[in-house]
């Protein structure tokens, strides 16, 4: 199977996330360095976790594995790759969720924090969105951060809508 291109791509989104959408882009640019990673990624898990509740049968034990305190599938890390383990995510976009959340995670670890900061402009470094301009200038590790990010989030939008239709359902087994 090819792997899908993780990129900028116009798509329908459903009319009930619309508003959501919209109110998150007009959100982002306004947000400190942190505030961008922090609400970005948190975005994107909420994404993930959709993904999951619409691939699981619909009961009490997915329920409990996915959003109940400490679940199994409760932390960003664990429905990433919960995801590309089960195939609801490509390995193009695994890899970016990992290095996105990497870089939440530094954000989330230290007070003081910059998409400026040398570790940090290096995870970003491994982003496969855009490395420069078409003029030769390098792309700046906010932007890279950025454009991964809505890159995921139109990749997503609808992917739980299409997990539905794959979704789990109880088999009758052979004694």
């Amino acid at each position: 199977m090819d792997e899908p291109t993780l990129y900028l791509n116009p798509v329908e989104i459903p009319k009930d996330r619309l508003s959501e959408f919209q109110e998150f882009f007009e959100d982002l640019n306004k947000e400190t360095d942190r505030g961008a990673a922090l609400s970005t990624t948190a975005f994107i898990d909420s994404l993930l976790e959709r993904l999951l509740t619409a691939f699981l049968i619909p009961n009490k034990s997915a329920r409990e594995l996915i959003s109940e305190a400490n679940s199994p599938l409760g932390t960003f890390s664990a429905r990433i790759r919960a995801c590309h383990a089960i195939g609801l995510i490509s390995d193009t976009e695994f890899k970016e969720c990992t290095i996105l959340r990497k870089i939440r995670n530094e954000f989330a670890h230290k007070v003081k924090m910059s998409f400026d900061d040398d570790r940090v402009k290096g995870l970003c470094s491994g982003i496969s969105q855009l490395g420069e301009w078409p003029d030769g200038q390098p792309v700046v590790a906010r932007l890279k951060f950025h454009l991964s990010a809505i890159a995921i989030i139109m990749n997503l939008t609808n992917r739980p809508r299409q997990a539905e239709e794959l979704a789990l359902k109880y088999k009758p087994w052979k004694r």
